[in-house]
């Protein structure tokens, strides 16, 4: 039974914990060309993307929770059950983040430096319908010769 309890508390706090480690940035290469810009994105959206997905094998948790001879049948399939949810969530979380390291990277290499923005104008820009008009905002704060914000380093 304490088992559940502790696994009660773990979920809403991993479910948190994805939210809170996002940073907020935008790339900045004074001057770069508008077609260099979109296509180093691309080509590092596309790197990014690519990041192989971890797997995660359950079975073995799975096999280890059906054994345990402290717990019934419907106790074992529910731990299951949570065992199953905590390892998504935790491995979407590292995939993200994993993501976000590789797309770091690839533009550092480029020659882009990041800056730290406010949570609230990098939402404005991602909720932007018109397609063209977003890239235009995040182009605007690529090139700019004087970038705002604390520079971040890796």
């Amino acid at each position: 039974m304490r088992a559940f309890f502790v696994a009660g508390l773990a979920v809403p706090l991993l479910c948190a914990a994805p939210a809170a480690a996002r940073d907020y940035y935008y790339f900045n290469k004074p001057g770069v060309d508008r077609q260099a810009y979109l296509d180093d994105r691309l080509t590092c959206d596309a790197l990014a993307g690519g990041v192989a997905r971890l797997s995660t094998n359950t079975d073995a948790i799975d096999r280890q929770i059906w054994n345990d001879k402290n717990l019934t049948t419907g106790q074992s399939a529910m731990a299951a059950g949570i065992a199953t949810l905590m390892i998504a969530l935790l491995d979407g979380g590292t995939n993200r983040r994993l993501q976000w390291q590789v797309e770091r990277i690839c533009l550092a290499d480029k020659g882009y430096r990041r800056f730290e923005m406010d949570k609230a104008e990098w939402k404005a820009i991602e909720k932007t319908d018109d397609t063209a008009e977003r890239i235009d905002k995040w182009f605007a704060l690529a090139a700019s010769e004087a970038p705002e914000g604390k520079e971040m380093y890796e």
